[in-house]
């Protein structure tokens, strides 16, 4: 999991006056200090390499005023080169075209002199920058296993070990933009311990163990949603030999299998090359394991990124359903047959899921009544409102058997029979719509009316009714409340006295099988 180099492109460009400006002061610094291109060291195997380095820079600085001789030494390759080539910038007070080269940081202008490779220049001219001075010794740095740490008020090497100072662990924690606490540096939406022990949480979240500070770096995904890509915002600060040494980078999101190396974190590569941003990391491994998952044909239930295994019980428990949800959710996710998987989700969100392939499975199961259950499917409503006109209905099943049964009704009793038993089945809803299929008399209008006022629906369809119907409903309003709330054995009587009161001269006697 090595870094790897980004590949510049150069243009040119003409230098504005304060770009200029910048690049002569820097030059005059090294002029003075070469030395500042260097980290500070303490270490023997730091100052074998770059004791070197300082005197080869000690010796293009006695020709600091030779312009011909520093025009001769800035054709020279390395760090020697890209030094005379900035004296001669110092000396001659212009820098007015510049090379650009571009880089993830951003386009980089810069006088180009001599023949030394771009990234020296860079590092001389912009000694005054953490990042770009870094590139002046980064190739012997990464060849002799060195790790270097630059920030704004210091630049060292520690050797062939990993030991960041204090001053830039704070620097980079500030750069991030996050808080320390008990070691974690986290956004605010999750909890250091949570954190430390891997633990899954509602949202999925990128986890950053820097080892040499023993830091945690941890963000969700809806914070990694600013396009960051934090292990760059670190790492452009030093130079180490291999990033996976000294740091792990992980996406902790639905636990799956935790032994199964197959759901490790994967796309570590694009997301150090910096191709992929903290979200784009999540989001792609957290879609890569749901798929490995559904493709597994493993059963398995997952709730706001924990798993229950195969429990279906305590899945369905965490949705907190109704007793309607919970009895449709036991027969349907009983007959999935691969992994479910949901994050915030409703009792009727998963229902809705599976709806189409084993709702009519669920409502058969409750009713013996194929035709009913067609009915009971077809209805648009919510899945869980439909499980709770079904069971409803269930229970009154035994109600609706003991109602009386009718051979042919004459139109206004055939109507307002439809009417209660359509509530009693399906509920208001469905029997608000049944009034719609009032006979178009005065006598059924006025029924229908009857019916609206006793659902207390009536003030809304008042409109549709003439006086004399409203009239006559208002009237009827308490005859019609009484048939929907009669039990079996004064459900005939209920139905006559309507028709009566009605004006209706029919008699359903003889109707009675």
């Amino acid at each position: 999991m090595a870094k790897k180099n980004r590949r510049m492109r150069t243009f040119a460009r003409t230098a504005s006056k304060s770009m200029e400006k910048r690049l002569v002061e820097n030059a005059k610094k090294i002029k003075k200090d070469p030395y500042l291109i260097l980290p500070t060291y303490e270490d023997r195997v730091s100052q074998k390499y770059f004791d070197k380095i300082k005197k080869n820079l000690d010796k293009i600085s006695r020709f600091n005023e030779d312009t011909k001789k520093l025009e001769k030494l800035s054709n020279k390759k390395g760090l020697e080169g890209a030094f005379a080539g900035t004296i001669s910038i110092a000396n001659s007070k212009k820098a007015p075209y510049l090379a650009v080269s571009k880089y993830p940081t951003g386009d980089i202008a810069y006088a180009q002199r001599g023949k030394a490779e771009k990234e020296k220049l860079i590092a001389f001219q912009y000694v005054d920058d953490p990042v770009l001075r870094l590139l002046g010794i980064k190739d012997i740095a990464l060849k002799k296993r060195l790790h270097v740490y630059s920030w704004n008020n210091g630049f060292i090497s520690t050797g062939v070990d990993a030991a960041p100072p204090k001053d830039f662990i704070k620097f980079i924690i500030e750069k991030i933009g996050l808080s320390l606490k008990n070691g974690v540096a986290a956004c605010r939406d999750l909890k250091p311990e949570l954190v430390k022990n891997k633990e899954s949480t509602k949202k999925n979240y990128l986890r950053i163990h820097w080892k040499s500070a023993d830091i945690l770096f941890a963000i969700c995904e809806d914070c990694a949603k600013l396009k960051k890509n934090t292990i760059f915002n670190i790492t452009k600060y030093l130079i180490e030999p291999n990033i996976s040494e000294d740091f792990s980078i992980d996406v902790i999101g639905q636990v799956i299998r935790k032994l199964d190396s197959k759901y490790d974190t994967r796309y570590l590569n694009e997301y150090l090359s910096g191709k992929l941003n903290d979200f784009d990391f999540i989001k792609k491994n957290v879609s890569d394991r749901e798929q490995s998952l559904k493709e597994s044909g493993e059963k398995m239930f997952i709730l706001d990124g924990k798993s229950y295994g195969t429990n279906m019980d305590e899945f369905i428990s965490k949705l907190k359903p109704n007793k309607y949800e919970r009895e449709g959710l036991e027969i349907i996710l009983d007959k999935v047959d691969e992994p479910v998987i949901f994050d915030n989700a409703s009792p009727n969100k998963v229902l809705e899921k599976y709806w189409k392939t084993y709702g009519l499975d669920a409502i058969s199961s409750f009713i013996d009544d194929e035709e009913m259950a067609e009915k009971f499917f077809a209805l648009d409503d919510a899945p869980s409102d439909i499980l709770e006109l079904v069971l409803n209905y269930k229970q009154r099943q035994k109600i609706l058997s003991e109602l009386p049964r009718y051979s042919s009704l004459p139109s206004l009793a055939k109507f307002a029979d439809s009417v209660s038993r359509t509530y009693r089945t399906f509920g208001e809803k469905k029997a608000l719509s049944e009034i719609k299929n009032h006979p178009d008399t005065t006598k059924g209008k006025s029924i229908a009316y009857a019916f609206l006022l006793a659902f207390g629906k009536g003030q809304d369809k008042k409109w549709q009714y003439s006086a004399v119907e409203i009239e006559y409903g208002e009237f009827l309003k308490d005859y019609a409340k009484k048939l929907l709330e009669s039990n079996p054995a004064k459900y005939h009587k209920a139905l006559q006295e309507l028709l009566i009161n009605s004006g209706s001269s029919e008699n359903i006697d003889s109707c009675l099988i």
